[in-house]
């Protein structure tokens, strides 16, 4: 196994090191930090910059731990510490240094006895180190072509003309109705489907007749059962359902037809129309410019590839027929989560 390959185990074992840790090892006193050496002083809260100050050019060949003979430098160490996530650095900043040697020795005293078994030329073995490998690997061309893609200001403005209407939103109140099935005991909450609708009827006529949208809330409502929203509130196209898309056509002071959802009524009244403003848009749209333009990149990548894919083998898979239960496939039964 190559250092690399030791670094990044050595991060996933220090991951299970900080996971083990007490509560307050992993939450530490914001009155104390704690420098490279694992002393503690009255100071700042930690921050991840405190586990471990980067090595220059003069340390980073400087060893700092052997186990027979093999080395682990400092440079080696501080790739390990930059790449835990910062609330694992400030569980080690807690603990100090001396817990990362440890969990580090272990792992390569265990590597170098798998070594001595050969354990590391077994197939499966060589299979996964090649997949870690691609693994990394892509990631790394995938952070370095998200870098180079760019999005300008000019960019942002075309798909704000583009696609205006994706930034149109209503003002909309929403009336529900908790309903119950036709058979149900009395103790059941909500209303039957008839008293529902009269109900929804009822709130509608309240409110186009000019009536306090709060006061129609107060006189309608039913803790758990009906609720009106007195105040509306701004709904993107994007976040509208398929049953209440109408909605974007209705005038202000129209409502949508009254409709069946998961148990209840529901109903919209819009109260207004606005489109948001391209400033208020920009940085959504940037990200699915870059997005795009990143799909785009790696589509051409696999254009230039020559890839084929054997669809016998990666078939489909197959909607099961309206009415029919999807039978399980043979062989052992899923495990239970």
């Amino acid at each position: 196994m190559n250092g690399r390959v030791y670094r990044v185990a050595a991060v996933l074992i220090f991951v299970v090191l900080v996971a083990s840790l007490p509560a307050s090892a992993q939450q530490p006193d914001s009155n104390l930090t704690t420098n490279a050496s694992g002393q503690q002083a009255g100071g700042t809260p930690s921050s991840p910059a405190a586990v471990s100050p980067p090595a220059d050019a003069a340390t980073a060949n400087k060893t700092v731990l052997k186990v027979g003979n093999q080395s682990v430098t400092q440079g080696d160490m501080d790739f390990v510490l930059h790449s835990l996530d910062p609330q694992s650095r400030r569980a080690l900043a807690q603990q100090g240094l001396r817990a990362l040697a440890d969990q580090y020795v272990t792992m390569l005293v265990l590597a170098q006895e798998a070594t001595s078994k050969h354990l590391d030329q077994n197939a499966d073995f060589q299979r996964e180190l090649a997949a870690q490998r691609d693994r990394m690997l892509a990631q790394a061309e995938f952070q370095s072509l998200t870098k180079q893609v760019q999005v300008t200001p000019e960019d942002i403005s075309q798909y704000y003309a583009a696609h205006g209407a994706d930034f149109d939103e209503i003002k909309a109140r929403q009336i529900v109705v908790r309903t119950k099935p036709p058979n149900a005991k009395e103790d059941v909450p909500g209303l039957t489907l008839e008293e529902g609708r009269a109900r929804m009827e009822a709130i509608k006529k309240a409110l186009t007749s000019g009536t306090d949208p709060k006061q129609v809330a107060k006189d309608f409502g039913i803790a758990n059962q009906v609720m009106v929203e007195a105040e509306p509130r701004a709904i993107r196209q994007s976040a509208l359902p398929d049953t209440q898309k109408e909605a974007l056509k209705l005038k202000d002071g129209e409502f949508t037809a009254i409709q069946e959802i998961g148990g209840s009524l529901a109903m919209l009244q819009v109260v207004g129309h606005d489109r948001l403003e391209l400033k208020d848009v920009s940085h959504e749209i940037e990200n699915i410019l870059r997005r795009q333009k990143l799909e785009a990149e790696i589509a051409e990548l696999k254009k230039k590839s020559n890839v084929w894919i054997d669809e016998g083998y990666f078939k489909v898979a197959s909607a099961p027929t309206p009415g029919t239960t999807p039978t399980q496939p043979q062989g052992n039964p899923p495990a239970k989560p």
